[in-house]
């Protein structure tokens, strides 16, 4: 359990760091009686996941105990990411203020990103009914 501690920690100090209010809101640029500041979206993700284990344990799928390996076994992960974004710039000058949104086009990355769910979603559903043959007793066909 320390350890997840341990790791959360260290992720959300990274986090922090990520999300500065200058990544946000860029730094000023002066064009004489024009500044333009960039406006930018920040996406953050964060996983954290532990285990411990010890002796037998109940297969997914399955109706008995299965002992594994000489039992024992721990085990932690986390991960974090982060995604900025462009999406305006404001325009001050003795005007008054402007805000400009830059199009949100998605790149082929975003897009690959975007069919992770339904992906998962398919290969569970492959793995499920591939347990359930398995799971399923073999007929005999000797009498």
């Amino acid at each position: 359990m320390e350890s997840i501690i341990e790791l959360l920690g260290l992720v959300s100090n990274t986090l922090t760091d990520a999300a500065r209010s200058e990544v946000v809101v860029g730094e000023p640029i002066d064009l004489g009686k024009v500044k333009i500041v960039p406006l930018s979206r920040l996406s953050l993700g964060l996983g954290l996941g532990g285990g411990e284990g010890e002796g037998e344990f109940q297969a997914p799928g399955r109706k008995h105990k299965v002992r594994s390996g000489r039992g024992k076994g721990a085990g932690s992960a986390s991960g974090a990411g982060a995604k900025v974004r462009p999406v305006g710039v404001a325009i001050f000058s003795d005007d008054g203020v402007q805000i400009l949104p830059i199009a949100d086009k998605k790149g082929i990355l975003d897009k690959i990103f975007d069919k992770i769910p339904k992906v998962l979603e398919l290969v569970e559903t492959a793995m499920e009914k591939k347990n359930t043959r398995l799971d399923k007793p073999a007929s005999s066909t000797t009498p």
